[in-house]
């Protein structure tokens, strides 16, 4: 539901209020050819809303998307925004909810893996990022988490201790999202 209000005194500012989300750009096919296509006529008509991956948790906000569109967003609790959202389609207009990059551990897996080590690798990485309570993204042979700074790495790599011959860590900045089942409160 979408509920406009004008406030303001000077200059008639438009307040959208959105209540749900109606899909991802990226999970659903025509929802992702209709923002192509809005964005290919019209560049003004998609808007962003750009939140941090700690704001994608709460259920309520106010936001201002990047053409200057005041949002507010009681979302129903539980719902977690993700990157590709769609929070608004209309006849000139598509709000899309951006998920900003942020400093993120990609530990990967060497294939030098044998033995003994094929047990103990997963216990031991499992174990330290789990008792830092990170949340997790897994693709292919790579552990993503987020980090606070750089020398987090340095950390990483001396609670690894001898696994480090197995592994590579590495700092990145990127979109991270984590594995739903993985998904569990930061310290």
């Amino acid at each position: 539901m979408i509920n406009q209000h004008e406030h303001g005194t000077k200059r008639q500012k438009i307040l959208i209020t959105i209540n749900a989300v109606i899909g991802n750009i990226k999970k659903d096919t025509n929802l992702g050819q209709k923002y192509d296509e809005m964005c290919r006529k019209a560049a003004s008509a998609c808007e962003t809303i750009k939140i941090s991956r700690l704001e994608s948790e709460r259920v309520r906000m106010r936001k201002t998307s990047d053409k200057g569109t005041d949002v507010a967003l009681p979302l129903p609790q539980g719902t977690h925004l993700k990157h590709g959202h769609v929070l608004l389609v209309a006849e000139n207009k598509m709000l899309i909810v951006e998920i900003e990059p942020e400093n993120v551990a990609m530990l990967e897996i060497k294939s030098n893996l044998h033995g003994d080590d094929i047990i103990k690798l997963p216990v031991t990485v499992g174990h330290t990022i789990g008792n830092l309570h990170r949340p997790i993204k897994v693709e292919e042979n790579k552990i993503y988490f987020p980090i606070q700074a750089n020398s987090e790495i340095d950390m990483f790599r001396k609670l690894l201790g001898s696994s480090n011959e197995h592994i590579q860590i590495t700092n990145t900045k990127i979109v991270f999202e984590p594995d739903e089942a993985m998904n569990i409160h930061e310290h």
